[in-house]
């Protein structure tokens, strides 16, 4: 059971369907084995409660597009559509029995690939992404990992995993990354002051970029942009930074949401696949223009839900608020949710984990042993 689990988990945090999405048939191959995956560890686990939420906003999402859809493949259509039920059903019981210790470390590996990427596999871009292809995909699961590692033991673990995914981020130079990482670092801050000295770890991973940056052949104007804010004697780059504004991005489209503010305008009609639009880059706008009002408040619905039910934990369960703040600010840049397997899973495991009472090993190990004794006479 053990194996179905790991290899399930594998092929979604990885992103590896995705992988192999420059050869279809390839690509299919890893997309029917991680469905199968899933369906099977179903099968072989404890069935538990559907997440009614999900399962609402993907029929909402899917019957109302679908009956807009003005063009576009059926057969994309029809794809989507089964791994995302079969994802947060069969997924859902994937995420009841996946640790934050498992999720954090199948995550950190992930981000590692980046480091290979820059190291052995170079090129012209100047901005690495490792098997995820798209330094912002990647950058996200760099933050998705540090917003776990806090509270990680060993404590060596969570100390090496923590520069790593912050080193490998960096090398994205994905400007939300940037923005998350302080974020969440603040609020590491707020709930005990120790974590402060995560900024002299933030530091110290851009000053090693700053020094091997031409050995990496990263990008030069994000690199300048960076260096330049130690440097006062050159002219600033950062302006760099608010190049392709997403905000501009989100304005093609106002018209076209507010034109069918119900039913919206159909299925990928502001998602970019038709090669000739960049896509809206924004979940939330995608989800209302795509399919209208009614799946996007069930959509905002679920995430302002995890978002505030967190708060209150930012003291005993602080990677939760940091997870929740991290996946409501991501959707504001990503537009292709329901393709996205790995944020579905990840946005389920946080609703699971902020919903239900679920048995962490990693909080278990970290008991003393009266804890620990007590613990298992009251089970």
């Amino acid at each position: 059971m053990k194996l179905v689990k790991y290899l399930a988990l594998i092929l979604v945090l990885w992103g590896i369907p995705s992988f192999f999405s420059y050869d279809e048939a390839i690509g299919s191959v890893f997309s029917l084995l991680m469905v199968c995956a899933l369906a099977f560890y179903y099968f072989i686990s404890e069935k538990r409660s559907f997440l009614l939420p999900f399962i609402i906003l993907g029929l909402l999402y899917f019957l109302i597009s679908g009956l807009v859809m003005v063009y576009g493949d059926p057969k994309y259509f029809r794809n989507d559509l089964i791994k995302y039920f079969v994802l947060i059903i069969c997924g859902a019981e994937l995420a009841r029995d996946t640790t934050k210790k498992e999720l954090f470390v199948i995550l950190t590996l992930g981000a590692s690939s980046i480091l290979v990427h820059a190291l052995f596999f170079q090129g012209g871009f100047g901005r690495y992404s490792g098997l995820y292809l798209d330094p912002n995909g990647a950058g996200f699961v760099c933050i998705m990992a540090y917003c776990l590692s806090f509270n990680i033991k060993p404590k060596y673990l969570k100390n090496m995993g923590q520069f790593l995914v912050t080193f490998a981020g960096l090398l994205t130079f994905s400007r939300t990354f940037i923005i998350l990482w302080l974020l969440v670092s603040l609020i590491a801050v707020v709930s005990d002051r120790k974590n402060s000295l995560n900024f002299g770890l933030g530091i110290g991973a851009l000053i090693i970029i700053l020094t091997v940056g031409s050995l990496l052949k990263v990008d030069v104007n994000r690199f300048n942009a960076l260096e330049s804010i130690f440097n006062d004697n050159q002219t600033t780059q950062v302006s760099v930074i608010k190049e392709d504004s997403r905000t501009d991005t989100w304005a093609r489209y106002y018209d076209d949401i507010l034109d069918s503010p119900i039913f919206g305008n159909g299925y990928r009609q502001l998602s970019g696949y038709d090669d000739t639009t960049p896509g809206v880059h924004n979940s939330y706008l995608m989800v209302i223009g795509e399919a209208g009002i009614f799946p996007f408040l069930v959509f905002i619905g679920i995430y302002l839900f995890m978002l505030f039910k967190n708060v209150a934990r930012y003291k005993t369960e602080v990677f939760k608020i940091m997870f929740a703040t991290t996946l409501f600010i991501l959707l504001m840049t990503t537009h292709n949710y329901f393709d996205n397997f790995l944020l579905i899973f990840v946005s389920v495991w946080l609703f699971i984990q902020t919903t239900e009472t679920v048995s962490d090993e990693n909080e278990i190990e970290d008991l003393d042993s009266t804890e620990t004794e007590l613990l298992n006479k009251t089970l």
